[in-house]
């Protein structure tokens, strides 16, 4: 029987399943919503439920009534994330831009130094010849 699988190889293709759909990602955005959530509701599933747009909960939850969140705390969660880490990109680009500037300053100061020790060699060569 070709055909078999193990219960490891089942649950393998099943999470990479769950990979490529991106449904770990979405869960992961709604689970860490739901952690930094200062106010936390008693039932954590009506919680999931509602930001990942799930019916079948009661109380008119679900897709239909909550349609204008959008994905709700995952989208809030990647927002953030991605807001964090445009404001580290920002800022590690103004060092390095700052960085460049001095670098810059430092080779023009060698250039000048440069420049002004071949004068002193070239008059230090042409004084002998001088005297």
């Amino acid at each position: 029987m070709s055909s078999y699988q193990t219960p490891e190889s089942k649950k393998e293709e099943f999470r990479k399943y769950l990979e490529r759909s991106g449904a770990i990602d979405s869960l992961t955005s709604v689970l860490v919503g739901l952690y930094e959530e200062a106010d936390r509701p008693l039932e954590s599933t009506d919680y999931i439920r509602k930001y990942l747009g799930g019916g079948g909960g009661g109380g008119g939850e679900g897709v239909g009534s909550d349609v204008n969140y959008n994905g709700g705390a995952a989208t809030i969660a990647l927002q953030q994330h991605q807001q964090q880490e445009n404001d580290k990109l920002k800022k590690e680009n103004k060092d390095l831009r700052n960085q460049v500037r001095e670098l810059n300053k430092t080779v023009e100061t060698l250039k000048a130094n440069l420049k002004h020790s071949r004068e002193e060699a070239k008059k230090a060569r042409q004084e002998p010849s001088e005297s």
